[in-house]
C-alpha cells in the first residue's frame, strides 16, 4: 500500500489513539464503517479484544482503531459478510503470533487455513476479519483494507478509482471475482462501508449529476453535531456512507 500521509509518515506510524489517516489525492480516506449486530455487548467485546478503543462524536458513540472508525448498532440483520459484496475487512498487526495468542485467550480462534503471516477471525456476527502481519507497524494493530466480491474486477476497480481514488487510506480495496451471485450489504451485520470525503456537498452533487442515485435525503447535515453524510450504493451492491466531520471524534 502506498503511503498517502504527511511526509515521512505512513499508516504504520500512526499514534495509537489516532483516528483517521490523511486523505488520498481525491480527498478520501476511511471513515466509519457501520455494523448492525444482535448482541451489542458481545460485538463490542470482540472489537475491543482486537484492539479497538471507545470514541465519541457528540452523542454518537463509536469504536476506533488507528485508521478507521466503527459505528456498531444493535438491531435485526440478514447475515454476515459471507455471500455479500464485502467479503472481509482487513487489519495489519505488528506480531501475528502474539496477537492470535492474546485473542485465543479471549476465545477468539483463527479460522482454518491460517499461515505464519496471515489469518482470518470471525466476529460473533459472522463478519470475516483478515489479519496480516506487518512488523514495521508502530502500533499493535491498524486498519488496512476491505475485500469486495464483484462480478467484474476491472470495472469495479475503475469505478472506485474514478470516484474515490486508486488507494483509500485505511480502506485499501482488494477486488475479488465473484464465482456466483452476491447479495447487497445493506441490512446485513456489516451494513455499509464508511468513507470520509473532503468537500462532501460538492462531491455528492457530482455523483448526482453523473446519475448515481443518492439514497435517503441525499446530502444531509446532522442537527446536533458538525457532521454531514451522504449515502449511495455502488453498482455491485455495497452500501456506502460518505461523511465529513469525523476529524472531531475524540
Amino acid at each position: 500500500m502506498k503511503c498517502r500521509l504527511l511526509p515521512a509518515l505512513c499508516l504504520g506510524a500512526l499514534p495509537l489513539l489516532a483516528q483517521l489517516p490523511a486523505p488520498n489525492p481525491a480527498g478520501v480516506s476511511a471513515g466509519h464503517d457501520i455494523m448492525i449486530v444482535k448482541d451489542l455487548e458481545a460485538a463490542t467485546k470482540f472489537w475491543t479484544t482486537l484492539g479497538a478503543e471507545p470514541a465519541q462524536l457528540a452523542q454518537l458513540k463509536m469504536l476506533k482503531f488507528p485508521g478507521v472508525l466503527f459505528l456498531v448498532r444493535q438491531g435485526m440483520n440478514q447475515g454476515g459478510t459471507e455471500g455479500s459484496s464485502v467479503e472481509f475487512i482487513g487489519f495489519k498487526v505488528k506480531n501475528l503470533k502474539d496477537s492470535l495468542a492474546k485473542w485465543e485467550a479471549a476465545d477468539i480462534k483463527p479460522m482454518p487455513g491460517a499461515t505464519a503471516t496471515q489469518a482470518f477471525v470471525l466476529s460473533p456476527d459472522e463478519i470475516k476479519v483478515r489479519v496480516t502481519e506487518d512488523k514495521s507497524l508502530a502500533v499493535p494493530i491498524a486498519a488496512d483494507s476491505l475485500g469486495m466480491r464483484v462480478s467484474n474486477v476491472k470495472e469495479a476497480r475503475a469505478w472506485y478509482e474514478k470516484w474515490f481514488g486508486a488507494d483509500i487510506p485505511g480502506s485499501r480495496i482488494t477486488f475479488l471475482e465473484a464465482k456466483g451471485p452476491v447479495v447487497p450489504t445493506k441490512g446485513r451485520h456489516f451494513d455499509r462501508i464508511g468513507l470520509e470525503v473532503k468537500n462532501l456537498e460538492e462531491f455528492c452533487k457530482k455523483l448526482d449529476g453523473a446519475g448515481i442515485k443518492l439514497d435517503g435525503k441525499g446530502y444531509n447535515r446532522a442537527k446536533n453535531m458538525d457532521l454531514a453524510v451522504c449515502l449511495i450504493t455502488d453498482p455491485w451492491g455495497t452500501y456506502i456512507e460518505m461523511s465529513e466531520g469525523l476529524a472531531a471524534v475524540k
